[in-house]
């Protein structure tokens, strides 16, 4: 039997007021229905509506005024071309993903022969911050990010320091989620656990292989955003 594919309630929204505004022909000015029509309409909470106005707004779609409504920014025919740049935009996303998978084998190659104990302590104390986190339900981007670079600084070989770190800056925006997406990639913070584990524990094979999945679990949410 076929998965069953979750869409994200931010990305649904985002979608049906894009057709809405397609459908309805609006041009730049046009003011779309109040919050209230718009909540009515989708069936949606007001919080859930305003999320996805703000991600529309980051993509000039619509803007918002106070007092007055929200209004189409970026009419019909500019639509398709946003579509097309967020269609791009993923892409270039797992291209970087791929580029980063390949360049993290070698790197967790070097850490597990070079990494010092005072090194290995310094990831396992952020982890810890990621877990707990992770645990009491906040973000943790930001600590996530900290493991990873850890991680390469403890690989002692300053070339793929700065190849890896070239790749990340790039993909910076994973820990700010990207592409409209809601809190992404936190089905993969228990395997950083287990990926510590295997650094402790000089396991390279193992390291390799939790490693790739969560990657494969990060690129299979971007495939998967709308």
């Amino acid at each position: 039997m076929k998965n069953i594919k979750r869409v994200p309630l931010q990305s649904e929204i985002i979608e049906a007021i894009k057709q809405y505004i397609e459908q309805n022909n609006l041009k730049n000015g046009d003011k779309l229905p109040s919050q209230g029509q718009l909540v009515e309409m989708l069936g949606v909470s007001r919080s859930s509506l305003r999320e996805a106005v703000k991600v529309l707004e980051t993509k000039n779609i619509v803007e918002t005024v106070n007092g007055k409504g929200i209004y189409v920014r970026n009419g019909s025919p500019n639509i398709i071309q946003a579509q097309i740049e967020f269609r791009k935009e993923k892409e270039s996303i797992l291209e970087l993903l791929e580029a980063r998978k390949i360049l993290e084998r070698e790197i967790l190659h070097l850490v597990i022969q070079h990494a010092t104990q005072e090194e290995l302590d310094n990831i396992e104390k952020i982890l810890n911050v990621v877990l707990e986190k992770y645990n009491n339900g906040d973000k943790q981007n930001n600590e996530d990010r900290q493991f990873h670079y850890a991680i390469y600084n403890s690989c002692h070989n300053r070339i793929m320091q700065q190849l890896i770190l070239s790749i990340n800056n790039l993909l910076s925006e994973l820990w700010e989620f990207p592409l409209g997406m809601e809190e992404p990639f936190t089905d993969t913070i228990p395997l950083h656990k287990d990926l510590f584990e295997c650094l402790r524990n000089r396991n390279l094979k193992k390291a390799i292989t939790i490693n790739e999945k969560i990657i494969s679990m990060v690129i299979k949410e971007v495939k998967a955003a709308q």
